[in-house]
């Protein structure tokens, strides 16, 4: 009897303990929910309010402590009022920066535009500069996608280089060049080389050349075009009416010895000797012609 009343008593302190719990949750929800809407309430308020002064005051306050989403509707809710007015330059720049921490670089990057647009003589002018080309650089899609933004962050770091040629972030910006041009080439390449991809050897050959044409520098690259071209040429030859396959197999020859002179010693040993072996082929049909 005792053994059970203890029994009944534990399970009765137990369930007891979790009501409790469960009435602190409650309780702190409720609290919470509470503080939110009273937050909610208090920043619709000053939202609404004629106190701009007040208002851009609690948008740098929200700024400084990382609550950029009311820092953002502060901002613009005060640009049209500050419009001509002496802190319209700071509250420009503010609501640009508050932008692009939280990551909305488009509209950030067409804030800082204007900024430069309408405060050309401003101090803040070279950073909005450098800031805007940086918001752009943060939109620049993967390489194979549209690069409408990197080559409008270019054009913007570029600008930034030639206007504050001796500006401390003249290195970071030529970095970020270099990053985009980097995309753009790998872009180009990897565009000429799906024409091999696809079989169209004509097409590639043609496409890879005008690359190496466009970008001589790129070591990088340009031992795996001219590999790839001479494989173009070799299948483009040898799918080639009879008529036309002297001519054509003479390209892939040139072009072979160009590559062996240049790479044969840096490329694998199966590669060179598929080559070897093609390049064989190419001379032996020359030779019957």
């Amino acid at each position: 009897m005792q053994t059970q009343l203890k029994t009944y008593c534990n399970v009765k302190n137990i369930r007891n303990k979790n009501i409790f719990g469960q009435l602190r949750v409650l309780f702190f929800a409720c609290s919470l929910v509470f503080i939110l809407a009273s937050c909610q309430s208090s920043h619709k308020k000053l939202l609404n309010s004629n106190d701009n002064d007040k208002k851009y005051e609690a948008a740098v306050e929200a700024y400084k402590k990382g609550d950029y989403y009311t820092a953002n509707q502060l901002f613009e809710n005060l640009m049209m009022y500050f419009r001509g007015k002496d802190r319209a330059e700071e509250l420009n720049m503010y609501y640009g920066k508050s932008l692009m921490e939280s990551k909305q670089y488009y509209a950030a990057g067409y804030q800082f535009e204007n900024f430069v647009r309408w405060f050309p003589y401003s101090p803040k002018t070279e950073e909005a500069l450098f800031l805007c080309a940086y918001c752009k650089y943060k939109e620049s899609a993967d390489y194979y996608l549209d690069q409408t933004s990197t080559k409008e962050s270019m054009k913007a770091f570029q600008d930034y280089v030639n206007r504050y040629p001796n500006s401390p972030r003249v290195q970071e910006a030529n970095k970020y060049l270099d990053d985009m041009r980097l995309k753009l080439i790998k872009k180009d390449y990897t565009n000429a080389y799906n024409y091999y991809k696809v079989g169209q050897y004509q097409a590639a050959s043609v496409a890879l050349k005008d690359f190496l044409n466009m970008y001589a520098d790129q070591t990088e690259y340009r031992q795996n075009a001219m590999y790839y071209i001479v494989l173009a040429d070799y299948y483009y030859a040898y799918g080639s009416v009879e008529e036309k396959q002297k001519e054509r197999w003479g390209i892939m020859i040139a072009d072979y010895e160009r590559y062996q002179a240049l790479f044969e010693q840096f490329t694998d040993k199966t590669k060179i000797d598929d080559l070897k072996a093609k390049y064989n082929y190419a001379k032996s049909q020359i030779d019957k012609q």
